[in-house]
């Protein structure tokens, strides 16, 4: 006996305006272990799988057959926080044809290279400028993501070494490159470092653990870090405008609570705009994945909200001001689970999710307003089902009928009948979206 249910589960109470509906969308085939969404300033999506390939993922959902870069031959992924892990496009590509990768070399150590792509958009050159290499004395705590600011230079965002609780200090010695937000100028020989950088070094931030994702806001620039805990909170970190010599706090401090204060200095922290516990209500939380603030058009209300998720929980949430003008922040359950290592943005500022499982979602709206005046007229039943659902609706409609993976099950790009058949399915929880040919789209409980 089948059972249908006619269901969705909800991200709900982030804390803004009004309650706000958004779920998670399969968009596209299951990766190897991706760990980094990019655009290059068009349609195509650049998945980073973390044993050294990059793929091309294209609006329609397919994959190009050929990486577009392929380095495991000089990738190490011994161990859990190694591998090709960050991906950033020069700001003027493809008139300035170069892109930039983060990886852990043969040697367990962290490269900074410059490639460049062929004749073809689709395939890179496979030679490389490696423009900085930086001595990783344990095997996790790489951090791994990199990111041009609004000022064109590029950001390294580094861990601070690992093993545990920073043992050598690394966060807070300014002669170590290990727990820092570098930024290098990449457009003067292989590299040059900016006159205004605080140290007259590469580094430009200071204080850090394992920022796993940091981004800037596409509107107003500024930079959200998403720094992984030691014991027990994870914290987001946001600096307006981006000035210099910021320190974080780490070892000081984990979040807002005391750490390690010896040698620290007694003024000129700064604090976290959001953390949580590992143990707060729910599911054991364990490390943060940085994400972005959204600024697309296709989910009404949540502008301005960043995006963040915890690797253990499988939760997302979200991070906003409240009506006192004050950061609120929610974790909860999406309609699909996973072990949550990136987000991604694409041209439009929609947001993208993947988790380490291989599985990568688009976040879309629960339930888009009508474009038109006259909103679609619908009646489903029965509810839950025996083998097949009647949908009567006034004109033809489009639907797609997904599992709780969200991979697609059943489609209909025409469908003018009222009875479903759904003999096929497991007893379980399914959802369904429909279009009609009004662009309208409606998604129901």
């Amino acid at each position: 006996m089948n059972k249908f249910t006619y269901i969705i589960l909800l991200l709900t109470s982030f804390n803004i305006s009004f309650s706000q509906s958004v779920i998670l969308e399969s968009f596209g085939p299951t990766f190897n272990s991706p760990v980094e969404i990019k655009n290059a300033g068009d349609e195509r999506l650049f998945i980073v799988e973390k044993s050294g390939k990059i793929k091309i993922l294209n609006s329609d959902g397919s994959v190009n057959s050929t990486p577009f870069l392929d380095i495991e031959d000089r990738v190490s992924i011994s161990g859990n926080e190694r591998g090709l892990l960050g991906l950033a496009f020069h700001p003027n590509y493809p008139e300035n044809p170069y892109f930039f990768v983060n990886y852990t070399n043969n040697s367990g150590n962290t490269t900074i290279s410059k490639f460049s792509v062929s004749s073809n958009e689709n395939i890179a050159n496979t030679n490389e400028t490696i423009l900085l290499t930086i001595n990783q004395p344990y095997a996790n705590h790489n951090g791994g993501c990199i990111n041009f600011g609004p000022d064109g230079n590029l950001y390294i965002g580094m861990g601070d070494g690992g093993s545990g609780g920073d043992p050598q200090n690394y966060s807070q010695n300014t002669n170590s490159l290990l727990g820092k937000m570098l930024r290098i100028n990449v457009n003067s020989g292989v590299y040059s470092i900016p006159d205004d950088n605080p140290f007259g070094s590469e580094i430009w931030s200071t204080g850090l653990r394992n920022p796993w994702k940091f981004s800037f806001d596409s509107e107003n620039g500024n930079l959200w870090i998403a720094d992984v805990g030691q014991n027990e909170f994870e914290e987001i970190n946001l600096v307006i405008d981006n000035p210099s010599n910021i320190n974080y706090g780490w070892r000081c401090y984990e979040g807002n609570e005391p750490y390690n204060t010896s040698g620290c200095p007694s003024t000129g922290l700064t604090f976290p705009v959001g953390t949580y516990s590992h143990y707060n209500s729910g599911e054991f939380k364990c490390s943060i994945t940085g994400g972005y603030v959204y600024r697309g058009e296709n989910i009404i209300g949540i502008s301005g909200a960043y995006f963040f998720a915890d690797y253990c929980s499988g939760e997302i949430g979200m991070l906003s001001y409240n009506d006192a003008q004050e950061f609120e922040m929610n974790l909860t359950f999406a309609n699909i689970t996973g072990s949550w290592v990136t987000f991604g943005q694409d041209i439009y500022g929609e947001l993208y999710i993947a988790s380490i499982n291989g599985g990568l979602y688009k976040i879309v709206d629960a339930a888009l307003s009508t474009k038109n005046e006259i909103p679609i007229d619908i009646k489903y039943y029965p509810n839950p089902i025996i083998d097949f659902i009647n949908i009567e609706a006034d004109t033809a409609i489009h639907y797609k009928i997904y599992d709780v993976k969200g991979k697609i099950i059943k489609e209909n790009k025409n469908f003018i009948g009222n009875k479903i058949d759904l003999s096929q399915l497991t007893k379980g929880i399914y959802f369904i979206k429909i279009n009609n040919f009004q662009i309208e789209k409606i998604i129901k409980k």
